[in-house]
């Protein structure tokens, strides 16, 4: 499954590693947004996952529905 940005912005922090497993509703990634106030959001796990890929990095921008994260289910 790969997970999306849903707004754009920079990548401020990345909270995990690959091959590390996340709870449901996990930080993963901390984000600025582009508005005018900069705001930081989260992007959270969709459910408990291990993650596979990590396919952005501290100071990449992210459009809207680039590709963030690559993760797998738990077995």
């Amino acid at each position: 499954m790969i997970i999306r940005a849903e707004w754009p912005g920079t990548v401020v922090d990345v909270f995990i590693q690959a091959g590390q497993e996340v709870e449901e509703d996990e930080a993963l990634i901390l984000m600025e947004g582009t508005d005018s106030a900069h705001t930081p959001f989260y992007v959270n796990a969709p459910e408990a996952c291990r993650i596979q890929k990590i396919l952005v990095e501290e100071g990449d921008f992210s459009e809207e529905d680039d590709e963030l994260l690559e993760v797998a289910e738990m077995e």
